[in-house]
């Protein structure tokens, strides 16, 4: 069950980042935020996908 329960939690967290990046992109290409944000938000997400990934390998 313990790994059944790492890969729906990994699963969760690739979807979550998967739509962070589109509304990023999104808001970027309609105008509503300067390249400046995009590309400061990409790497926000970024970083919080690698340390979700980093904390998934030391369990």
């Amino acid at each position: 069950m313990e790994k059944k329960s790492t890969n729906e939690e990994r699963e969760k967290q690739m979807a979550e980042s998967l739509w962070l990046n589109y509304f990023n992109r999104y808001l970027f290409e309609h105008g509503t935020i300067s390249e400046k944000e995009y590309k400061k938000m990409t790497d926000k997400i970024a970083q919080r996908t690698h340390r979700h990934t980093r904390d998934d390998l030391t369990m």
